[in-house]
């Protein structure tokens, strides 16, 4: 994934969200930046609020990935035992490394403890996301069915835009089922890299309906298989739109708050990107990566200097 000129957004979001720190599966700058440019169209007060959310879930993700990586999974379980041990008693451990970080949790959930109508459902959507990371980054890991596949978007997906700024109370479900169909598409986005690491995030007893297994998709053989397309038209025309159904109700709601509005329609318009591109491709998600990074530098260059039109008029 190459990262392109300065002018494009990218540099800027990464040092933001964290999305360079450390070793990883990939550089998630250019991913990053694809989810969250729309950002930029806000004043930076707004974007640092978001940003700092942003960087918690991209750090913890990012040091899960390190210690599956390297096989020691160390870090990752230092950050769970202190963070616990500084939400139970306001208190972050001397001497961790992550204390900038606790600190600002810390702060934040302690004032929504003492807020009325807090939004404790973000604390309780941080804890369930730790221990979905914890249980998603394993070397062994397989999807067995459907349901399977469910409660892993929901864990990881649902939970994480739980976790994010501007959400009222009567908005969490709403954002729970607009995270998991994320999830889904952020699996269809990746699948490239994901299978040169040995992962297949697709449940088994579906594939196998198809006639495949998850392990055909660390070759090329499988393009070759008729079961292929079958399946990835069964995702994208029968599976994804009922889940696509529910995140634009949720969209629509007229009393979104204005940031969340942008990310919805971002979003939106991502995934049809995406889409689009895989039907172009022929399904082919070696074929997708190649064309689709580099379409994404352009529409962020596209977007960029949109947003300086409408700032100079």
């Amino acid at each position: 994934m190459h990262l392109p000129p300065l002018e494009v957004p990218i540099p800027e979001i990464a040092a933001c969200c964290g999305s360079s720190d450390g070793a990883a599966i990939a550089d998630d700058a250019l991913k990053d930046a694809d989810n969250v440019a729309w950002l930029l169209r806000f004043p930076e007060t707004v974007q640092r609020r978001w940003y700092v959310r942003i960087h918690w879930i991209r750090s913890v993700d990012r040091l899960a990935e390190q210690d599956w990586l390297l096989g020691r999974p160390d870090r990752f379980q230092q950050f769970c035992h202190h963070w616990q041990a500084a939400l139970a008693s306001g208190q972050v451990p001397v001497g961790s490394p992550y204390r900038v970080q606790l600190e600002q949790m810390v702060r934040t959930w302690q004032l929504d403890r003492r807020t009325p109508g807090s939004q404790s459902f973000s604390l309780k959507a941080w804890q369930r996301y730790i221990h979905a990371i914890a249980s998603y980054h394993r070397h062994d890991l397989r999807i067995q069915s459907l349901a399977d596949y469910e409660r892993a978007i929901d864990r990881l997906g649902g939970a994480l835009f739980q976790i994010l700024p501007d959400l009222r109370p009567d908005l969490a479900g709403g954002a729970h089922a607009f995270g998991a169909l994320d999830q889904c598409y952020n699996h269809l986005r990746d699948l490239q890299e994901d299978t040169q690491s040995g992962l297949c995030y697709f449940p088994a007893d579906i594939l196998a309906s198809f006639g495949l297994h998850p392990a055909d998709f660390a070759t090329s053989n499988i393009f070759k298989k008729s079961g292929y397309r079958k399946f990835m038209e069964f995702w994208l025309r029968d599976y994804i739109p009922a889940k696509r159904f529910q995140a634009e109700q949720f969209a629509s709601r007229p009393d979104l708050p204005q940031t969340w509005r942008s990310l919805c329609d971002w979003s939106l318009d991502r995934y049809r990107r995406i889409e689009t591109c895989l039907a172009r491709c022929d399904y082919s998600y070696i074929d997708f990566s190649s064309a689709y990074w580099p379409s994404v530098c352009q529409y962020l260059l596209q977007e960029r200097h949109r947003y300086h039109r409408v700032e100079s008029v």
